[in-house]
């Protein structure tokens, strides 16, 4: 006579699993602020690059083009976008690059920059009028809100600056 033998079952026990989804829980509550650091970090640093990118373009162009090239703000400021764009003989030309509204959590501000006076690079590459562009984001650590100082030899220099 044959005796069936019972098997242990294969698997978690339901109180294995939710053990397994608490201490999931608990760990993604820790990383949560560490992951909201880390994006307003980098939304600086991503600022900064576009507008060094378009800063370079933009004087990069006047030099070719032999012509005034300014990058206007929008109406908002920097952070709500801004245009490169042509001049010749104080004539608005061609529109080069127009470029969308950045992160929320971004503020750039400037003394000397603004709608009625923008960021200017003459044929030569030297820029109209020297300044600093300061961008800073809420929720960051460290050194990583940025400022750009246009020199008036057209350089471009960033800095890290502290965070509040």
């Amino acid at each position: 006579m044959s005796v069936l033998r019972g098997r242990a079952a294969a698997g978690f026990t339901l109180t294995e699993l939710l053990i397994v989804v608490v201490i999931a829980g608990i760990l993604l509550a820790l990383a949560v602020p560490s992951f909201r650091t880390m994006i307003a970090n980098s939304a600086a640093e991503n600022a900064s690059g576009l507008i060094e990118l378009d800063l370079a373009y933009a004087r990069n162009n006047a030099i070719t083009r032999g012509v005034l090239v300014r990058m206007t703000p929008a109406a908002g400021g920097f952070q709500d976008g801004w245009t490169v764009q042509a001049f010749n003989g104080g004539v608005a030309g061609d529109v080069l690059r127009n470029r969308n509204g950045l992160d929320d959590k971004v503020t750039i501000t400037s003394a000397q920059y603004s709608n009625s006076t923008p960021v200017g690079f003459t044929a030569t590459g030297q820029i109209e009028t020297s300044g600093t562009l300061s961008i800073s984001t809420t929720g960051c650590t460290g050194n990583n809100n940025r400022s750009i100082a246009l020199m008036s030899s057209g350089q471009i220099v960033i800095s890290g600056v502290p965070c509040p």
